[in-house]
């Protein structure tokens, strides 16, 4: 954990936080990282018309039951009623995929930080991390955006934390993170698309493949290609 995020930790004096588990490996990671640090986890997992609905939520189950987190499942119709869009049921858009979907990020954190508020925790903990942002709603300026609103917009004093902790790593860095935390990769979907394996060759199997294969790691999950 890098010293400015333990830094940061040790002056959060709720001890709870709210972790926005996607069942990624990104997220996953993330909360481990909280836990490792000693504080209750709570898990929020956003159902917004994603493709990949069923195994994202089979992995954020087990990843609830392995570090003992309850955990809210939050269906967001707008975005579901949305056609269209990148990444879900409806796409009709071709490869390769923009994985941007419309203001997603500040709509389900915003929802994670409702319920932050109402459990009195002190942390929301998102998955982002770091290099070259696709979306801009992944990025350390949205980050520190969001901080600004939550200031602005919650009564419960001292404010409620946003953090990314793997904001300054990549993907490879993340497994290295998990690696260390023992996170139970087999346990997390990174693939854009809906099939038994995954696929392989988009962009999120792309990058997970090759993050493994610089730790010197097997991935735990199965491949069609």
């Amino acid at each position: 954990m890098a010293i400015e995020l333990a830094k940061q930790l040790e002056t959060i004096n709720r001890k709870s936080a709210v972790c926005t588990v996607s069942g990624g490996l990104d997220s996953a990671v993330s909360a481990a990282m909280l836990a490792n640090a000693g504080f209750e986890l709570h898990f929020i997992f956003f159902d917004w018309g994603q493709k990949t609905l069923l195994k994202e939520l089979e992995c954020a189950t087990a990843l609830a039951e392995t570090y003992q987190a309850d955990l809210k499942i939050v269906e967001v119709p707008l975005l579901k009623s949305l056609p269209g869009i990148s990444l879900t049921e409806k796409e009709t858009q071709t490869l390769p995929i923009n994985e941007y979907v419309p203001n997603r990020n500040a709509i389900l954190e915003s929802q994670a930080v409702a319920y932050a508020e109402f459990l009195r925790a002190g942390i929301v903990c998102v998955g982002s991390t770091g290099g070259d942002h696709i979306c801009p709603d992944n990025s350390p300026q949205f980050i520190v955006a969001m901080q600004a609103l939550i200031n602005q917009g919650t009564m419960l004093k001292p404010e409620i934390q946003i953090i990314a902790p793997l904001m300054s790593t990549d993907k490879t860095g993340a497994v290295k993170i998990g690696k260390e935390l023992g996170v139970p990769f087999e346990h997390t979907w990174s693939c854009h698309n809906n099939t038994e394996k995954a696929c392989g060759h988009c962009s999120n199997c792309e990058a997970r493949i090759e993050a493994f294969q610089l730790n010197g790691m097997t991935d735990p999950i199965e491949y069609e290609k």
